[in-house]
């Protein structure tokens, strides 16, 4: 039998800040100054918690509590980033690089129209979404490479490789951008036309967040290959609420804050 669950945590003061779904919709702008701009596993760490399963849901911010799911058992206006995978091993690479554009739905009456404004060039995700600040639209491949592109025209800027790849949808907050690596780094990057580290963060170490050893012996090579791959930490989602990021990794929640 598969059990989900919520788990609420009242450690949070009680604000009108919130993040009340992925990627904050409908949430007020971020203040860059409100956020850690770094940390490490033992600074700026503001709570810690283990949750009763396993998930890769990104975390809900709303009244004071954070809301996430778990599994325990066996832009806007009309204009829209499509991110496209490559598939596993790159099966889809041709039609993922034709996908990932800005495309453009209108409507004229009772029909629809879509139309690619641009094409992002070289940019296929494998997880993380891409997303709009500034006017610039950025992408983050499975390599770990960052993508930029200017949002109107299209116009790549730069393609520059941070410290890890990214599972989770980078967040925009005022001049900054955080990239939330896979095994726990978050690379911030300076919201601009040219590349720029504002800064590297370690959020755990192997102490405190150890690999996790199979629930089962695989059998086949692919398979123990995967398994190995999800048995370190993986930093799956964030939220921001109240001057506090927080992460999701696996079976436990993880926030900083100034």
């Amino acid at each position: 039998m598969t059990l989900f669950s919520i788990l609420l945590l009242a450690t949070l003061p009680v604000s009108a800040d919130a993040w009340p779904a992925f990627l904050g919709a409908r949430a007020p702008p971020l203040a860059a100054d409100a956020l850690p701009l770094q940390w490490s596993p033992t600074e700026s760490v503001a709570w810690q918690a283990t949750l009763p399963g396993h998930g890769q849901s990104s975390p809900v911010i709303w009244g004071g509590r954070v809301f996430t799911t778990s599994v325990d058992g066996p832009n806007g206006e009309g204009r829209f980033l499509i991110g496209a995978s490559p598939g596993r091993n790159g099966e889809n690479a041709g039609s993922a690089a034709d996908s990932n554009c800005l495309l453009e739905v209108t409507r004229d009456g009772q029909s629809w129209t879509a139309e690619r404004k641009w094409v992002a060039q070289g940019a296929m995700p494998s997880w993380a979404s891409p997303i709009v600040h500034r006017g610039l639209a950025y992408w983050i491949n499975r390599a770990g490479v960052v993508f930029c592109f200017d949002a109107l025209t299209g116009e790549k800027l730069f393609a520059k490789r941070i410290a890890q790849p990214c599972w989770a949808t980078p967040i925009a907050a005022g001049d900054r951008i955080y990239f939330f690596g896979q095994q726990g780094t978050v690379t911030v990057l300076a919201a601009s036309r040219e590349f720029e580290v504002l800064a590297e963060n370690q959020s755990w170490s192997d102490e405190i967040l150890p690999a996790e050893p199979p629930l089962a012996e695989e059998e086949s090579e692919q398979r123990r290959r995967a398994a190995a791959m999800f048995a370190r930490p993986t930093l799956y989602g964030a939220a921001v609420a109240k001057g506090t990021i927080v992460m999701r990794v696996g079976n436990c929640l993880i926030a900083v804050r100034r």
